[in-house]
């Protein structure tokens, strides 16, 4: 597969081992700087860290005098990549992250803090049963609100309700609320934590002004969960599929109760409960996807 051809199987969302490979080829061809991050950024989006030898080259790019990086490269947006590659394989939550000066300091906080509030995650999770709402227009006339209620956690996603919808098909209870990557809609005021899915985002770019000074404890999901889904896939996982496997590495899986998900298989004109205009990225493997969560149900 030529490497054009890759660039854009992988922006499709088509995690196929053939992508990888032409990336890691065109490396081996170019030994320049642009091809070796382009393998390592494809790497991670399968759910790869650097490895040790490859944390090594990234240091000695990094380590290279200014008008030498600049020279290959290594500036703005791509010395910002290269950066926090080295700092999530090193572990470092001590570096400043290379992100835009104004979220800096909020997200060194956020990475410094992701193991303990994940094991304190962890335990407000096995405390109880777990409702996990998605955001399918399949609850709309249920009347399931009272039910979704009881439960002692309650994890919705995103814009979960709107004019459209009505508490007593969804509840009004909420104890986690994940946010995808690129959202930039209203944030629950009220809410203690928020999972931010995708591949360990915290330690990617990203700009969360809507974050910012919320005071909830924001977690990333662990760059394994996200491999795990991406080897049974062959594609990114979506933020729900994501959530319900996390969730199943952290607490026994009968505790956990999924409600609004799923859509009308013929059409996607229904597919969100809260947004009729939403509509699904084409990038996850919706089918797998579905028949995979029917088994875990």
């Amino acid at each position: 597969m030529h490497i054009e051809q890759a660039k854009q199987q992988l922006t499709a969302g088509r995690y196929l081992p053939a992508v990888r490979h032409a990336f890691a080829r065109h490396w081996q061809q170019q030994q320049d700087f642009a091809s070796w991050l382009d393998y390592m950024i494809c790497k991670r989006q399968w759910g790869y860290a650097l490895s040790s030898c490859h944390t090594q080259q990234a240091l000695r790019w990094q380590q290279q005098p200014v008008w030498q990086r600049w020279w290959q490269g290594i500036y703005r947006h791509r010395a910002r990549q290269l950066a926090n590659l080295i700092a999530e394989a090193q572990c470092d939550t001590q570096t400043t992250p290379a992100i835009v000066k104004a979220y800096q300091q909020q997200v060194k906080c956020w990475r410094a803090q992701q193991q303990q509030n994940l094991q304190q995650l962890g335990q407000r999770l096995t405390s109880g049963s777990v409702a996990v709402v998605g955001n399918s227009p399949n609850l709309a006339g249920q009347q399931l609100g009272a039910t979704i209620d009881r439960h002692d956690t309650v994890i919705r996603f995103n814009q979960f309700a709107s004019q459209q919808t009505h508490p007593a098909d969804l509840g009004n209870k909420l104890t986690i609320w994940v946010m995808a990557p690129g959202y930039h809609g209203p944030v629950p005021e009220q809410v203690k934590w928020i999972i931010v899915t995708g591949p360990n985002m915290l330690w990617w770019q990203q700009r969360w002004p809507q974050l910012n000074h919320h005071s909830a404890k924001v977690v990333s999901i662990p760059l394994e969960y996200w491999r795990q889904c991406v080897k049974q896939l062959q594609a990114p996982p979506s933020a729900g599929f994501l959530l319900l496997h996390t969730l199943r590495q952290l607490i026994e899986p009968h505790k956990i109760e999924c409600f609004g998900f799923g859509y009308q298989a013929s059409s996607f004109e229904h597919y969100h409960i809260s947004d009729p205009k939403h509509q699904p990225t084409s990038r996850h493997n919706w089918a797998l996807e579905r028949k995979i969560i029917a088994q875990w149900k």
